[in-house]
């Protein structure tokens, strides 16, 4: 017996999605306490 290997052609369509980086419309807080956990992880890395 004869084994053939086959290749299936597999076209996988990705769409692209774009990212607003635009927070303008964000309260202020919100990007306060992301500065503040960013620090915080900064400096627990730092005196781990």
């Amino acid at each position: 017996m004869v084994d053939y290997k086959t290749v299936k052609d597999e076209k996988k369509i990705l769409e692209s999605t774009t990212f607003d980086y635009d927070n303008t419309d964000w309260p202020r807080d919100f990007d306060i306490r992301i500065e503040v956990a960013e620090q915080r992880e900064v400096l627990d890395n730092t005196y781990s």
